[in-house]
């Protein structure tokens, strides 16, 4: 059993931020990182008081690198298994439907299974220094990283040739191609994730967990007719008369700033 602390919190208010804590290791998923990560994604999903959560890595040199293979050559060379391979609980965000928005905050490398955590996150902020890529190929590892990129919206030859050659991506072509949202000086890159997230947790919860669940439905991949009318199913009444909008239009009538519950 190990005591290594390999996932640290800090929360403010209505917001988490769970910081990867393994440095030495370039923060890999190792099995128990990967266990508490799904612990945390449950219990981020169950506490009504949080609304948005952050993630990022330790250390400035990596967001993650991946799996941690060290462990996993150790496991097969006892004939074994890992338990995250036998249960199929990886620790990404997407694999519960959390109804609430998830930002990564990306410094240095973010490979393999850490790119997958990313493309799982709802908002990617990264630094100048930071590389996006899935090298699998080079380690002779299955992947189901195509699907993950192209959900994330990224075109086929641009996949293609990460997947095939396993080369990273800058932050300045995965800005380009829709990976990321913003680049950040490596200074400003907590404060600028805080900030995001502290105006999400904000705004109105009804809208925001609304629109994440439409999301998670998978509404954005669907054809625009049937993503319609399965919008209005999904969305929590969303478009109804909530207390949020009228508390939205009394707000804006009396020139002050909404306050949402």
């Amino acid at each position: 059993m190990t005591t290594e602390q390999v996932l640290l919190k800090e929360r403010r208010g209505a917001v988490i931020c769970v910081t990867l804590n393994r440095p030495h290791a370039m923060n890999s998923l190792n099995s128990e990182l990967r266990a508490q990560l799904t612990t945390f994604w449950r219990e981020f999903r169950d506490d009504k008081e949080l609304r948005v959560a952050i993630i990022t890595g330790a250390g400035g040199r990596a967001f993650s690198s991946g799996r941690d293979f060290k462990e996993t050559a150790i496991v097969d060379a006892e004939g074994g298994k890992l338990d995250y391979d036998a249960t199929g609980e990886f620790g990404y965000p997407d694999a519960v439907q959390l109804g609430k928005p998830v930002i990564a905050a990306i410094d240095g490398h973010c490979l393999a299974s850490g790119l997958r955590v990313a493309v799982a996150c709802d908002i990617r902020i990264a630094t100048e220094q930071s590389r996006f890529g899935n090298p699998q190929v080079t380690r002779g590892r299955g992947t189901r990283m195509p699907l993950d990129l192209a959900g994330a919206g990224l075109p086929r030859a641009v996949v293609m040739d990460m997947v095939l050659t396993g080369e990273p991506l800058s932050a300045q072509q995965a800005l380009q191609w829709g990976l990321i949202s913003r680049i950040v000086p490596k200074a400003d890159l907590m404060a600028t994730a805080w900030a995001i997230a502290e105006k999400i947790a904000g705004n109105s919860p009804a809208v925001v967990s609304g629109i994440k669940r439409a999301v998670e439905a998978g509404v954005l991949d669907l054809p625009v007719n049937e993503a319609r009318r399965l919008y209005g199913l999904v969305t929590g009444g969303m478009m109804t008369n909530t207390q949020d909008a009228i508390e939205g239009a009394r707000s804006f009538a009396q020139k002050r700033k909404a306050e949402f519950n």
